[in-house]
């Protein structure tokens, strides 16, 4: 299965278990349509298969509509889930830096996969309640890539690249020295 496949998978499976996801205490909703592995159902990875397909330019206006429907009509519990995904992620991507910067020869390897954490939480920062403090405490762990990023190419696949933008999303224009 492609990316693309499976983001569409991802997408078209998740959205019709969006609202038992939003009003459960789960964070990572196993996702129980599943013709494919699929990653668990999360807002954020919802935003993250959402840009990537537009990105793509596949259509899906339909798929779109739903997903604002739901997320109307439960923005609280949208918003709740979102802060708690935001805090669980930055805490991985706070870990992952952490065990880079203590050896940066064993860890810089992953940085590809493990920026993927990083994209999820620029993409959930607008879905946020106010005030989350996390928010702030980004911007040491993104000097600390600043200060070891390798500038260079866009570092997942070249076809969503235009969901990306360099200024926005620079974390995915390079490497980390190891």
């Amino acid at each position: 299965m492609t990316s693309a496949e499976k983001d569409r998978a991802y997408v078209e499976a998740g959205i019709p278990e969006l609202e038992d996801y939003l009003l459960s205490d789960e964070l990572f909703w196993p996702i129980t349509a599943r013709s494919y592995d699929l990653p668990r159902l999360t807002i954020g990875g919802l935003l993250l298969a959402k840009t990537r397909l537009e990105a793509r330019g596949e259509r899906i206006e339909a798929l779109l509509t739903d997903l604002e429907a739901v997320r109307s009509k439960w923005l609280v519990a949208w918003e709740t889930k979102a802060g708690r995904e935001f805090q669980s992620r930055f805490g991985l991507w706070g870990n992952y830096l952490s065990d880079y910067r203590q050896n940066p020869e064993g860890h810089a390897d992953a940085y590809p996969h493990e920026v993927r954490n990083r994209a999820i939480l620029q993409l959930l920062q607008p879905e946020l309640p106010q005030g989350l403090p996390e928010r702030e405490a980004l911007s040491p762990l993104d000097s600390l890539v600043r200060a070891n990023l390798l500038p260079g190419d866009f570092i997942w696949e070249s076809d969503v690249q235009s969901g990306f933008p360099r200024e926005e999303y620079w974390f995915l224009y390079g490497t980390l020295k190891s």
